[in-house]
């Protein structure tokens, strides 16, 4: 666990670098420290504490080397300081290859993205401004990706509405915001459908929240309504002409995600890039990486097998 200052503004990003320990504790699938690095970017309004569940096996039973920012505003990371002018989802991007390249290249190697819903747009846009992390980056795992329209669009009309987000905006203001925040969460994992999620989870993921600055929460709710269907059509055209575009892509999404309903987003992201894969997962919400974590990591560890084995070669 680190910080790291931007050159752009000073601001401190925390971030999680996780190194597979040599004694690790049993069972542990190997010994040897996988050939391939993990590089989470959350969802809103969280912090990389959300995938504590799938990054503690990963690390220590499947050794993998693991690095998990907490995005700008979120978690342990700054906002602003007096020089940093207007946040942008570029703001975010410039954070992520900086980061990203600072702890990376005295020790340069492959690595895969796994984003959650608006981290899959940062890892898209992330890899295609730095041309280091496009040389290095092997692959992307997505969970319920708030892409390609996030906001409802006539290539996407089953997104949500502005409506939907003007009620996220005005619900996370004033003085009932907490109580919204408590209210909310909730519907992220579908107990109503049969998933397990106790009443000390879900005031964990609360308190995730909670910890975000309140001004960077809703001016990121704001920033998230970014279009991405010309970036992902563009990558798509490049594949289409260069199968070392084709990057391996897996998306996982529940079924019953009210949030970024499957057919608004994944299903369309499918369509747009022929070779990825879409697992949808049955009676599942947008919080799949805590309600399904064993069959996220189950789908994680089998989609990355082959990128390894293309590694050790």
């Amino acid at each position: 666990m680190a910080i790291f200052r931007t050159e752009t503004d000073g601001a401190s990003l925390f971030y999680r670098y996780y190194i597979p320990s040599s004694t690790p504790h049993r069972p542990a699938a190997t010994i040897a420290q996988q050939p391939l690095t993990l590089v989470f970017l959350h969802g809103w309004p969280m912090s990389s504490r959300m995938f504590d569940q799938l990054i503690v096996p990963l690390v220590e039973t499947h050794r993998f080397p693991v690095i998990a920012p907490d995005r700008r505003g979120f978690g342990n990371s700054d906002w602003t300081t007096p020089t940093t002018g207007e946040v942008t989802f570029e703001t975010f991007v410039r954070d992520a290859v900086a980061l990203l390249e600072n702890v990376m290249k005295p020790n340069p190697g492959p690595f895969v993205f796994v984003a959650a819903s608006m981290g899959s747009v940062e890892s898209v846009l992330a890899r295609a401004a730095s041309g280091f992390l496009r040389e290095h980056c092997k692959g992307f795992v997505w969970l319920g990706p708030n892409m390609p329209c996030p906001v409802s669009c006539e290539e996407s009309p089953g997104a949500p509405g502005p409506e939907v987000w003007d009620g996220l905006i005005q619900g996370l203001r004033g003085p009932a915001a907490k109580d919204f925040i408590a209210q909310s969460v909730p519907g992220l994992f579908r107990n109503d459908l049969g998933n397990q999620v106790s009443q000390d989870a879900m005031q964990f993921f609360e308190r995730l929240i909670l910890e975000a600055d309140p001004v960077a929460v809703e001016r990121t709710a704001v920033i998230l309504q970014r279009s991405m269907i010309e970036e992902l059509k563009e990558w798509a055209a490049a594949g289409a002409a260069d199968e070392r575009e084709r990057l391996g892509v897996l998306i996982l999404h529940g079924d019953s995600d009210t949030g970024m309903p499957v057919e608004a987003s994944s299903a369309l992201i499918h369509k747009i890039l022929p070779w990825s894969q879409l697992k949808v997962y049955e009676n599942a919400g947008h919080g799949i990486y805590l309600t399904h974590a064993q069959q996220v990591l189950d789908d994680i560890l089998a989609f990355l097998q082959p990128i390894i084995s293309q590694q050790q070669l």
